[in-house]
């Protein structure tokens, strides 16, 4: 069973988003979000969020913002186009973990 379908089935959060109080993300979570970035954000955000100078530097995202984060992609800002009838919640969570991943973010302490 996918990691998404584990995540539907069990109705956590956490799982989703791979994150648990101070736990670092999960692998599978990690690659989740990885597939949907590559299929949704790769070609405005880059490949690794190396951008190719269309989309916002996701590199320089702080990671204390997902609220941000989460109503930018959720709505659109400027040039990019609103994923909320695309991505579900859990989704745009999992992109949030890919991204954290990539940047090194630690998970906030408890």
């Amino acid at each position: 069973m996918s990691l998404w379908l584990r995540c539907v089935a069990a109705g956590a959060l956490a799982c989703a988003s791979g994150l648990a109080a101070g736990q670092a993300a999960s692998p599978e979570a990690v690659e989740a979000g990885r597939k949907i970035y590559v299929s949704s954000c790769t070609r405005c955000h880059g490949i690794n969020l190396v951008t190719n100078g269309i989309g916002f530097d996701l590199r320089t995202f702080p990671s204390s913002d997902k609220e941000r984060f989460v109503r930018s992609v959720t709505h659109g800002k400027g040039a990019m186009p609103a994923w909320g009838a695309t991505l579900k919640p859990e989704q745009i969570d999992l992109l949030w973990t890919y991204i954290g991943a990539v940047n090194g973010w630690q998970p906030a302490p408890q």
